[in-house]
């Protein structure tokens, strides 16, 4: 419990940044200020140069100056928290511009709008928002002119330097490319369980009886020092920020959202795919855990090296704290111990069900991985219990080097189980044999038993088996997005939890043409499909598509740099989540929309 001499600290803190933000500022006017003349300024031949450089160091100076105030506002947050109302009205710091009573959202009211009846798509009829909410604001025209495609279509949307391509229904078709076989064995012949049980030993772990990490342990062991995402930043709702445009044009219904640590919005790492525990289980925790936590998955650059991240929805004032986890392909070292390497796949998409996490690979790099890959939650491993790993040292290569394990600086680690792979194998997912792309995974809990859909990323400038028109009729390829039955909720599994016959195979129950290409996502709920398109990381918005087979997809904005999808339960219908792939804090967000808002 924090002293009054903390409080007194937290206070002091506070003042000395309102004292000190301007006069920083003022100084750094100052310093970046432009030189407009004389020999070498910015009317000679010379001001080019002075300017960029001035320029360069002016956004250097904002970027630290930001930084400064995150971690300052981040440290008072975390004495002041246990000093505020226990429950749902907990408030936060002005800081997180919640909203105008600054009120924190707790994880059960994140997509507290407005009820709709859980039936299917057709039939769903929107209760009228209580007045003056956010619900209300969004259904209501008059009080949000912001543009949307479904209701005033751009004169010429575009996506990056492609013209957004005319949605076509979506057709039904084949699903022999879908059969599924697995694949437990590396290329040596040891089966992954056996890798994962002597890495287990030779880990060394203290205590002795240690044999894995819950999700809840992980996401507390992040305490007190972070990583944190800021929930509710201003920077994605500002222009040019992931959610809007200059030009009016925004992502309309949106209900929560969060922006990562400036060290992760930025580097080599690049998410890509997003799930949750509202996944995982019926009730929405982790598998045999207390966690409620978003998952979501990156790759490093060119696909060598994977991780996939844990986000608390339970936060520390306006701060929900996140963890890394390095993924990793275990093989038996030359010398007897079992050493691992990166696992290097493009992990485009996630889904957590039961304990385990499916990640789909389409990497052309390393077609070795491709399809469904399969990691148990119960072979988590801290290394920061390990007598035999360095977590500190960040240049040495990943795995066992002369007896020591190295991660280069991640505390977990996370070995593959298995692989569903397609039956076309060695190849890779674009070549003449016609195996299909694992681009994306979602899960569908409207089924019975859930289902899991997986696509493809289809780029039309580069056509392929596997990426072609939708029908003869169609402008552009848009590639095919299958469906797969999981496991029952009630049964004990393995593999994954996808099903699979007597043969041990698993095959698709159903499969379709998207309707666009550069499908980077795909879900379904009641009938109803949702798709993700984007081409570029940090160009105009991206779209959302609502889709039922046969009939025209209705188009709405999506955020910048768009990706994969995932199901949030806590309401019904479900609030629909996704995050995004582009550079910088107001770029690099994970964000939930009501998509039952017409």
């Amino acid at each position: 419990m924090p002293t009054l001499g903390d409080f007194i600290r937290a206070f002091a803190i506070s003042a000395a940044l309102t004292v000190a933000c301007p006069l920083l500022d003022g100084v750094a006017t100052a310093t970046v200020g432009v030189d407009s003349g004389g020999p070498g300024g910015a009317s000679h031949g010379g001001g080019n140069k002075n300017a960029n450089k001035n320029k360069k160091r002016q956004r250097q100076y904002s970027h630290q100056k930001n930084a400064q105030r995150q971690h300052a506002l981040r440290d008072l947050t975390q004495i002041l928290a246990p000093f505020q109302k226990a429950g749902t009205d907990t408030r936060a710091l002005p800081y997180n511009w919640q909203a105008a009573d600054e009120k924190t959202a707790p994880w059960t009211g994140l997509n507290g709008v407005h009820g709709v009846d859980n039936k299917s798509w057709d039939k769903q009829v929107v209760r009228d928002p209580a007045p003056g909410t956010a619900a209300s604001a969004a259904a209501d025209p008059a009080a949000d002119p912001a543009v949307d495609p479904a209701a005033d279509p751009p004169a010429n949307p575009v996506v990056g330097a492609q013209p957004v391509p005319t949605p076509v229904p979506m057709r039904t078709t084949g699903t022999g490319d879908y059969t599924l076989t697995w694949d437990d064995r590396n290329a040596q012949g040891n089966t992954y369980g056996d890798l994962i049980q002597g890495l287990r030993q030779d880990l060394r772990f203290t205590p002795p009886g240690y044999s894995y990490t819950k999700v809840s342990e992980l996401l507390a062991g992040s305490l007190p020092g972070g990583p944190f995402a800021n929930r509710r930043c201003p920077a994605p709702m500002e222009d040019s920020g992931a959610l809007v445009t200059p030009q009016g044009e925004r992502v309309r219904n949106v209900v929560d959202w969060f922006c990562l640590a400036p060290e992760d919005a930025t580097g080599m790492w690049t998410p890509q795919g997003i799930s949750g525990t509202w996944d995982s289980t019926a009730q929405g925790t982790a598998y045999d855990d207390t966690a409620r936590a978003f998952v979501f998955t990156w790759h490093g650059p060119a696909n060598n090296s994977s991780r996939v991240t844990f986000l608390n929805e339970v936060g520390v004032g306006p701060f929900n704290h996140y963890q890394h986890v390095l993924l990793v392909n275990p093989f038996k070292d030359a010398s007897g111990p079992v050493s691992f390497d990166p696992m290097r796949i493009h992990a485009g998409g996630v889904v957590w069900y039961h304990q385990y996490l499916l990640i789909a690979d389409d990497n052309r790099e390393h077609p070795e991985n491709n399809g469904i890959l399969v990691f148990d939650l119960r072979d988590l491993f801290d290394l920061g219990l390990s007598a035999v790993s360095d977590i500190t040292n960040t240049g040495r290569p990943i795995g066992l080097h002369n007896g020591t394990y190295y991660s280069q600086g991640n505390r977990y680690v996370l070995p593959l189980r298995g692989i569903w792979r397609p039956q076309v194998t060695g190849v890779r997912c674009a070549s003449m044999s016609s195996p299909p792309c694992f681009g994306y995974l979602g899960l569908d809990r409207s089924t019975s038993p859930p289902s899991v859909l997986t696509g493809e990323w289809c780029d039309p400038r580069q056509p392929t088996p596997t990426c072609r028109p939708a029908s003869p009729q169609a402008a552009a390829p848009t590639g095919r997005v299958a469906r797969y039955r999981m496991a029952p909720d009630t049964s004990a599994c393995d593999r994954g939890c996808l099903a699979y016959g007597t043969d041990d195979r698993a095959r698709a129950t159903a499969a379709y043409t998207q309707p666009t290409p550069w499908t980077q996502g795909g879900i379904s709920w009641n009938g109803l499909y949702q798709f993700t398109m984007s081409n570029n990381k940090v160009a105009t918005l991206g779209r959302r598509y609502d889709a039922v087979p046969g009939q025209p997809p209705v188009p709405h904005f999506a955020a910048r740099g768009v990706q994969e999808l995932y199901w949030h339960r806590s309401t019904q219908p479900p609030i629909l989540w996704s995050i995004t792939e582009g550079e910088g804090v107001k770029n690099r967000v994970l964000y939930g929309v009501n998509p039952w808002i017409s």
